[in-house]
């Protein structure tokens, strides 16, 4: 009788095992600290825009803001609207680019082998980043990783920044999915709750944030190493 239950049992898992890699038909991934290792040429561009206008950041100061679209730092933490804001933002881009073209710029750990995997399977793969695409198509055009990506959605795609849902919901819209059959990838707690308001499972990584902060995501890992589709849908 236990060896019947027990295949029984086993068959039951496997189903919905594979029921669940059906509803499973797209990651979108986030890009800073989720694919590109950006967030100290990030955090000291802005760190020099805010001491032009005569302001400190420190780089804890700087944690809550990752995940938010350069245009509402700039609005909300320094008050700049219209010409003196895209002064402000140009400024931030000119830096990022000065800093990584200095110090370089790499790739998450593992995230191009998890891309490859991901892009010889059956699912779709989206970009939804809230950083501007200039700055966007720099870095990832620097590490060749666009090529791996059906869709693209940056910050100037989305009325409302994270954690509204705007930008998933659009990158699910450009792959002509379903929100329940997306999978988010993110770094910052900003990016998980914009996931959950999507309606979207969503995997955190420990690169930029811990634990502790990412709470909300459905699975939680500390390095790309070893996942799989499989991991990532179950």
């Amino acid at each position: 009788m236990f060896s019947i239950a027990a295949k029984f049992y086993d068959k039951s898992m496997q189903a919905k095992k594979e029921e669940e890699l059906i509803k499973c038909k797209a990651i979108i991934f986030d890009m800073d600290g989720t694919i590109v290792q950006s967030t100290e040429a990030d955090y000291l561009a802005w760190k020099m825009v805010f001491e032009e206008h005569e302001r400190k950041l420190s780089f804890e100061d700087y944690g809550p803001l990752l995940g938010i679209r350069s245009v509402e730092v700039a609005r909300k933490e320094l008050g700049l609207e219209g010409d003196a804001q895209q002064d402000a933002l140009q400024k931030k881009l000119l830096y990022f680019e000065e800093i990584i073209a200095e110090e370089g710029i790499k790739p998450v750990p593992y995230v191009e082998d998890l891309l490859k995997h991901l892009k010889a399977s059956p699912v779709k793969l989206a970009l939804a980043t809230s950083s501007r695409r200039k700055k966007m198509e720099l870095v990832m055009k620097k590490l060749n990783l666009l090529r791996y990506f059906e869709a693209i959605v940056s910050g100037e795609d989305v009325l409302h920044g994270k954690p509204a849902p705007d930008i998933f919901l659009i990158a699910a819209e450009r792959l002509e999915l379903k929100q329940e059959e997306c999978i988010v990838i993110e770094d910052a707690a900003m990016g998980v709750k914009a996931a959950k308001n999507a309606g979207m499972k969503c995997i955190a990584i420990t690169t930029t944030h811990t634990k502790e902060l990412l709470q909300n995501a459905d699975l939680i890992i500390d390095s790309y190493e070893g996942l799989t589709l499989q991991n990532i849908c179950s």
